[in-house]
Parts: C-alpha cells; structure tokens; sequence
C-alpha cells in the first residue's frame, strides 16, 4: 500500500513538473513569436521617402515645442511615434520628392532608418536638395552621365555636413545596396570623392562650387559605352 501511494505521489509529481515545463515552453515561444512580430512589423514601417517625409514633419513639431532637445531625445521620440502608429495615422501635408531619383528604399536603408531616424530625415533632405540643384545646373536629373555624376557627390559632401562621414559612408553604401557592376562602381566612387569635399563652415553655394570643380577637373566618373571615364564641364 505504501508503495503504491510512493508511486502515485511520484508519478504526480512528475506530470506536474512536466505541465509547467511545457506551460513554461509555450509562453516563452509566444513571447519570442510576438516580438518577431513586432520586430517585423517595425523594421518595415519606414519603406519609402513618403515615410521619411512623414519623419521630418513630426520632427520639425517636435522641436518647435521642444527646442533644447537633445538628437537622442528627438530619435526617441521618432522611434515612439513610429511604434504608435504615426505613419500610417498621419496624411502627407507635401509631397514628397525623390530621394536621390527613387521612391522606395531598400532593406539596408530601412534598417539605417529605423536605428537612425534622424539621420534618415537629414540623409532624405540632402538628397532632395542634391537632385534640385542638379536640375538647376543640369536641367535634368541624368543617368550616367555628369548630372548623375554632380548629384551623387554633392549628396554626399551635404551628407558629410550634416551627419558627419563615417554615418554619411553608411548610408551612401547602403543605398548601393541592390546595385551592381560599372554602375555601382561609378556610384561609389563619385560617393567618395563627395565625402573628401572640405565642408567645414562652408555655406550650400561654397560646397556646390566645389562639386562642379570636381565634376569639370574629371575627379569624377560618368560612364560612356559601357566604360567608367572622366567627367568634363559638358552641360553645366
């Protein structure tokens, strides 16, 4: 009789045990399943220039209302409105022109945006005003040639101003993300010829000056027949 009570209490014990560790099981996989989905759902709220125009709204009223913010303050702040909802709540009040000739961004810049929304908004404004200029000297927004040569370097020495070079190599390299071949090569080395620009204290038409010297003196790269040559002063 003792033996058989020993057995139960045993065999008791252990479906016990076995239920909180399942118990224990399913809850951890379903904390881990939602924050996946959380996660997801986060990194892929920021997926194109109509967002990060979205971002540069709500950062302007965030700091007019608070002008002693600090940049951590305000990326905090951006990353909460993001998490609430703000995007898909907030109707674009402008359009929002192309981040350097696209709309969409890719999943490097995604993740860049996410981890950096502030920067992703300054990264968004220089380019617009990157490509704006490049139709003000060019009177096209090119491919391949000078204009796309100008737009690419200047975007990066406004870059390199605004976010400072190694964050301004970030994004210009993973903007290249999805691109390849003699267009990526003409990309990233126009890229860095816009980061070797000295723009310290220099005003948008010191650094525009700049540029065009580079792109006139062939420091910069077109492609032509399917080869990576100089640039030269045709079109400006």
């Amino acid at each position: 009789m003792l033996k058989k009570k020993l057995f139960i209490t045993c065999l008791a014990t252990i479906m016990i045990m076995t239920f909180m560790i399942v118990m224990s099981i399913n809850v951890f996989a379903e904390v881990n399943l939602y924050s996946q989905k959380v996660a997801e759902e986060t990194i892929f709220k920021i997926k194109d220039t109509k967002d990060l125009a979205i971002l540069s709204e709500e950062l302007d009223r965030f700091i007019i209302k608070n002008p002693k913010s600090t940049e951590q303050e305000q990326e905090q702040h951006l990353i909460t409105f993001i998490k609430n909802g703000g995007l898909n709540q907030v109707s674009l009040r402008r359009a929002a022109n192309y981040f350097q000739g696209y709309n969409n961004l890719n999943s490097a810049e995604r993740e860049l945006a996410l981890a950096h929304p502030v920067q992703a908004i300054k990264v968004y404004n220089d380019g617009n005003t990157a490509t704006s200029k490049t139709i003000e000297i060019y009177g096209e927004n090119g491919w391949k040639d000078n204009s796309d040569a100008f737009r690419h370097c200047l975007w990066n020495a406004l870059m390199k101003k605004s976010i400072g070079v190694v964050a301004a190599e970030q994004w210009a390299t993973a903007h290249e993300h999805d691109s390849s071949g003699v267009d990526k090569d003409m990309d990233m080395h126009n890229n860095k010829i816009g980061r070797s620009i000295d723009v310290s204290n220099k005003s948008l038409n010191s650094i525009v000056d700049s540029v065009k010297s580079k792109v006139k003196d062939g420091h910069c790269r077109r492609i032509v027949n399917g080869s990576l040559v100089a640039t030269n002063g045709d079109g400006m």
